[in-house]
């Protein structure tokens, strides 16, 4: 020991004075590298609260991206270590965020550790045993069937924590279900997936012949439930076929099938052509004692729109989530977010992605899209592809290489920090989609209801938030995709995002805006003035975004989201009732349940979960349960006994109905973006799935404000559409993959959809049997009786010609200014009223 070492260490003998606080540990204890050592005001902000509440279990804190997040959860983590709770755990999203915590806090001299190798197996680092240092790693990690914290019913040792953080509350949601779900591929693994496929199979032919042939051929897009009861009758069988492949090979079973496999009673299976999935109603999160035993547990996101499902699918507190800590908004950076299409209708998606590599020659884009199908339109203009296997090393190139690139990931909303240079200009190309068959299905189960578009906002957000990291950052955002402009265009959908989105969203809009509709040409020179004041960041730009941002909680509200946290409490109750196998309970939370959600969209989505949470313990009851479900709900599952009721009451007026669908866009082209939308999936093509054809005719019967329904969905013997007008009802069997004349086959399902209708419907005179055929001759084989007609190739394509005229004059004004009689006038000059239709659209078949 040298002459200062010494002197050093008998000048400071005397007792220290432990330090806890987390603000007093960053200045006093902490040894940050140079320009890192000070605590912005919003954080100080923060921290000030947390210690305030610092004794509570479950804290929930909302900070914006670039607002220093990552430091703030470091110190709450390190003073909880220095106040001895225990262990800390800080979890991320994925493996890039988790070194770029761990980066972070070798800035800051905050002891953190990962986790270590021995002879191949994972170790925890003695440094986190031991409370000396917060252990960074990703939540699954954690959270898995067989994770190294232990799981109740497994050998391995469980570990206590003192203290873990949540870093992103959206993702972890989305990661715990993923990881308490076995999913089953059918190129991985077609053995076992065609076991399931045999075992179901008289199910499924029961809930629907025509989407089980779909299934069998292998089309992904068409998607079953397992009904519930059949699923409980057979879970002998389905217990031994996936004890049987329960091995390394098949590693979703492997490593997920221990959170579930005692308790798949309370499990739903999903199929498609591609995959089987099965995924608890309830997430299994006390099955983590390390998770659900946490003494302290820390949730930070940038916003907590969908904040409701911590409660019901963790278990966080009802208190934490009602009462997060949140600080005043800082310097976001600057985000101008741009929708070419909603400036002009007659822009185009190849123009908007020429635009794009433009602008490539000097600055890096980055793509995200919703499937390959986008993916493959990008990558053959020279765009660069973002996989699993390539995207650190290519993000750390856009950071590091000069730029200029254009790079294209799929599905990917989260998880991405492109800062800066990084990404200059973002482009969102389509509606995103969900992963998993349980969400993909709840959006046809609860079509429009609150819950869903909400978890959909969500993840446009989060994708928005990739191109601005920091509070100097800057980026322009293009929206693309008429699936995506349609949602963002309904004003039911505005308040489902957070201030700040819709007061940039706003102010896009409003680019193309004004006393006429902009021609192209001035909406793209437009569009590029507004581009070029972001990228070179002008003092104008910066001081007007500025004022954007800070005044958006003034101007713009955000949906009050308190029914849903009393419905997830609801939940969470009646889960744990359900564990119990209380009845008593059971009922009390469901009535409290079918109170909040009656005449709501949800409200038969509640009734099938009712019957599904009793059948184990009154099968009778739970099958009446079903019954009222599916007359609330025709998407929802056909029970075992369904009596059709004769039926008489008419429809209402088209036109107050057509005011109201329309009235739902904020701009006349979003109207456009709708139709275009929905049309160019109405094609007489074998290229079209027929699933896609009969949803935009129900799309289209719902836009032209008739009660449209898709009774074949869920009917063996339904037709595929049927619309409800005020003096008719048309009786709709699709057959757009058809490339010959009308088939027998074809004529016979015609007729069984008529003898559906008559079944049911006390008026038969009311009654329009319509064929959507491109040929409108029929077979020789084949035997009509004259009961229903055809919209061939020709008639199609002239509906869809004044469909389109239509909503281009409808585009003209804002859709709220027009009045009834300005729109029965508009749907007559293109026969779209219920007495102008049929005599223009509708053909007599020839033999």
């Amino acid at each position: 020991m040298g002459f200062f070492d010494r002197k050093m260490r008998e000048y400071t003998t005397k007792p220290k004075e432990k330090i806890v606080n987390s603000i007093e540990l960053f200045k006093k204890s902490l040894l940050q590298q140079p320009g890192y050592d000070f605590l912005r005001d919003n954080q100080t902000d923060f921290l000030k609260q947390w210690e305030g509440r610092r004794g509570d279990r479950d804290i929930v804190g909302l900070m914006d991206t670039g607002s220093g997040k990552t430091l703030t959860g470091l110190l709450m983590l390190y003073s909880k270590l220095k106040e001895g709770a225990g262990p800390a755990v800080y979890l991320c999203p994925d493996k890039q965020l988790v070194q770029q915590c761990y980066e972070q806090a070798a800035l800051y001299g905050i002891p953190v550790c990962q986790f270590e190798k021995s002879e191949g197996a994972q170790q925890f680092p003695l440094s986190y045993e031991n409370s000396e240092a917060i252990l960074i790693t990703t939540f699954d990690r954690l959270f898995n069937g067989r994770s190294i914290f232990g799981v109740i019913g497994n050998d391995r040792e469980i570990k206590e924590i003192g203290a873990l953080l949540i870093d992103d509350a959206h993702e972890c949601i989305k990661k715990a279900r993923e990881k308490s779900s076995i999913k089953i591929l059918k190129t991985k693994n077609e053995t076992l997936y065609k076991a399931f496929g045999r075992l179901f199979q008289d199910d499924l032919d029961y809930q629907g012949r025509a989407a089980l042939r779909s299934i069998a051929n292998g089309e992904p897009s068409v998607i079953k439930q397992v009904p519930y009861w059949d699923w409980h009758n057979k879970l002998d069988t389905v217990i031994k076929l996936l004890s049987a492949n329960n091995n390394i090979d098949n590693d979703d079973i492997f490593f997920n099938s221990n959170l579930i496999l005692d308790d798949l009673e309370n499990c739903e299976c999903y199929i498609s052509g591609t995959m089987i999935e099965i995924t608890p109603i309830i997430i299994p999160y006390n099955k983590i004692p390390a998770f659900s035993k946490a003494k302290h547990r820390y949730i930070l996101s940038a916003t907590l729109n969908n904040g409701y499902s911590l409660i019901s699918d963790l278990g966080i507190s009802e208190t934490a989530v009602e009462n997060p800590i949140k600080v005043d908004t800082v310097s976001l950076g600057e985000r101008l977010i741009l929708a070419p299409k909603r400036y002009n209708k007659d822009i185009t998606d190849m123009e908007i992605r020429q635009l794009c590599f433009k602008y490539a020659k000097q600055i890096n884009v980055v793509v995200i899209v919703p499937n390959d199908t986008k993916v493959k339109l990008w990558t053959d203009m020279g765009a660069v592809r973002l996989s699993t296997d390539n995207i650190n090393q290519e993000i750390n190139n856009l950071k590091t290489k000069k730029p200029g690139r254009v790079c294209v990931v799929s599905n990917r909303y989260d998880g991405m920090d492109l800062i800066d240079d990084t990404c200059r200009l973002l482009v969102i190309d389509g509606m995103p989609t969900k992963e998993s068959l349980k969400d993909k299905i709840e959006m046809q189960y609860r079509e429009n209801s609150v819950l869903v578009n909400l978890k959909r906002a969500q993840i446009i957000e989060q994708g928005l938030g990739r191109g601005v990291r920091s509070g100097t950052d800057r980026c322009v955002t293009i929206l693309m995709g008429d699936d995506l402009l349609s949602f963002i265009g309904r004003n039911a959908n505005k308040g489902l995002f957070s201030a700040v989105v819709q007061s940039e969203l706003a102010f896009g809009v409003s680019l193309g805006s004004g006393e006429e509709a902009l021609e192209k040409e001035e909406a793209i020179e437009r569009m590029e003035e507004a581009m070029q004041e972001c990228l070179k960041a002008t003092e104008p730009w910066r001081a007007f975004h500025k004022e954007l941002v800070f005044e958006a909680d003034k101007e713009f509200k955000v949906q009050n989201f308190d029914n849903l946290i009393e419905l997830s409490v609801l939940e969470s109750q009646l889960f744990a009732a359900k564990h119990k196998e209380d009845i008593n309970s059971i009922d009390k939370h469901m009535r409290q349940i079918l109170r909040k959600v009656s005449k709501s969209k949800d409200e038969g989505w509640y009734y099938q979960l009712y019957a599904h949470l009793i059948h184990s313990i009154d099968a009778a009851r739970s099958s009446d349960l079903q019954i009222i479900a599916k007359d609330l709900n025709s998407s929802l599952l056909k029970p075992l006994s369904f009596t059709k009721s004769k039926k008489v009451k008419n429809f209402g007026k088209q036109i107050p109905r057509f005011k109201e669908r329309i009235s739902e866009f904020e701009k006349g082209t979003d109207l456009v973006i709708y139709i275009n939308e929905v049309l160019s999936k109405i094609e007489y093509s074998p290229d079209v799935s027929y699933k896609d054809f009969e949803s935009s005719i129900q799309k289209l019967g719902e836009f032209l404000g008739f009660d449209s329904t898709t009774p074949d969905s869920d009917e063996n013997d339904g037709p595929d559409n049927f619309w409800r007008l005020e003096n008719y009802d048309f009786v709709i069997e699709c057959k757009n993959n058809s490339l010959n004349d009308i088939s027998r086959d074809e004529a016979n399902q015609m007729t069984a959809s008529i003898r559906w209708y008559k079944e049911i419907f006390t008026d038969n005179k009311r009654m329009v049997g319509i064929i959507l055929h491109k040929s409108s001759k029929v077979a020789q084989d084949s035997h009509i009786n004259n009961e229903f007609s055809v919209i061939d190739l020709e008639k199609l394509g002239l509906l869809k010609d004044n469909l389109r005229k239509l909503s281009r004059e409808l585009s003209h004004r804002a859709p709220n200014t027009w009045s009834d009689e300005d729109l029965e006038v508009k749907l007559r000059k293109y026969f779209l009223t219920e007495a102008t239709f049929i005599p223009k659209y509708i053909k007599s078949i020839k033999k």
